[in-house]
């Protein structure tokens, strides 16, 4: 017996039995036409969703009709939680929640979204690819609390899950406390740049490129960002920064922090800042058993003293920089647990 399972084509997330062929998604909101028409698809009784054995007890959160199983939280940010959840139905799909834990700080989680909605709708060079790398919006609103606590809950963004992306560069310090492999540190900081280029030539600047803000997948060599509550739209009118993390206050530019305009060159000191941290560093302090070529190209973007403005291009300094040392790229294996 053959069983076909249809799937959205823009999140992959399952689409039940229908009688419609044109449907709306319920996770992504991608309008779907052609669907397989199932004449049986609305009329068959289903049986009230128990639950899974496994979740009882666990907090449940309704946000825009929807009702998600909290599973652990992930992180702890300045103003939000951050757990990990799944969907409580029988077709189901691991989540991100991202709940607001300061009330003054609605304003940035509503900014995170305008953001990526507007990156979303990016034509620049590689947008097909690149704005998979985006968090995945699926929901965003004020959650309800549903059981065992009941109530109002906070304002709340529903990402869906990467799979793969479960460190961030922050553990990779952890894990590594003298520093990672230079190697690692190449790759890491190029995947970072090809990212941050796309979005500066989307008209964006990130705005808050900090170890806790970058996931890294060990295996195959990815980098993507999160946080972007701090986006500034780089191609209108110079916006300063609207919030930083004091806790990371080292990482940020001088100037940033100081009210100038965001800029892109300011994503890439923070870059740089990031990669001589994971190193062994801090912010502005690249150890010296990194070889002369890179760690010197680390130190003086960290220091602000950029060779170029343009993310692909430095990029390409970097590559030039490791060429120099090890020759040409090769993988080098990475792992974290």
């Amino acid at each position: 017996m053959t069983i076909r399972a249809l799937k959205c084509p823009n999140c992959s997330a399952p689409v039940p039995p229908t009688t419609e062929s044109v449907i709306v998604c319920r996770y992504c909101d991608h309008t779907l036409a052609d669907v397989p028409v199932l004449p049986w698809g609305s009329k068959l009784g289903r049986a009230p969703w128990p639950g899974r054995p496994e979740d009882r007890g666990r907090q449940r959160v309704r946000v825009e009709g929807h009702t998600w199983v909290v599973l652990g939280r992930l992180a702890r940010g300045d103003g939000s939680d951050v757990f990990l959840a799944r969907r409580d139905a029988r077709l189901t799909e691991h989540v991100v929640l991202k709940m607001l834990r300061a009330p003054e700080d609605a304003d940035l989680l509503r900014r995170e979204q305008r953001a990526l909605k507007r990156l979303e709708a990016s034509e620049a060079q590689g947008a097909p690819f690149f704005r998979t790398l985006l968090p995945q919006r699926v929901r965003h609103g004020a959650a309800t609390l549903v059981s065992p606590r009941r109530g109002a809950g906070p304002l709340t963004s529903v990402f869906r899950w990467r799979s793969g992306f479960t460190h961030t560069l922050e553990d990779a310090r952890a894990a590594y406390p003298a520093g990672v492999d230079p190697r690692a540190a190449v790759w890491m900081w190029k995947r970072l740049l090809e990212l941050l280029g796309w979005v500066h030539r989307s008209g964006w600047v990130h705005g808050a490129v900090l170890p806790d803000h970058a996931l890294l997948h060990a295996r195959d060599h990815g980098v993507v960002l999160v946080g972007w509550s701090a986006a500034t739209w780089a191609a209108g009118a110079p916006e300063p920064l609207p919030c930083f993390s004091r806790a990371r206050e080292a990482f940020y530019p001088k100037a940033l922090r100081d009210g100038v305009a965001c800029a892109p060159a300011h994503d890439l000191v923070m870059s740089a800042r990031v990669i001589a941290h994971v190193l062994g560093g801090g912010p502005e302090a690249v150890p010296a058993k990194v070889p002369a070529p890179v760690g010197a190209l680390v130190r003086r973007c960290a220091a602000g003293d950029l060779p170029t403005e343009d993310a692909w291009a430095l990029k390409d300094a970097v590559a030039a920089a490791a060429k120099q040392v090890w020759g040409p790229p090769r993988y080098v294996k990475f792992t974290l647990r």
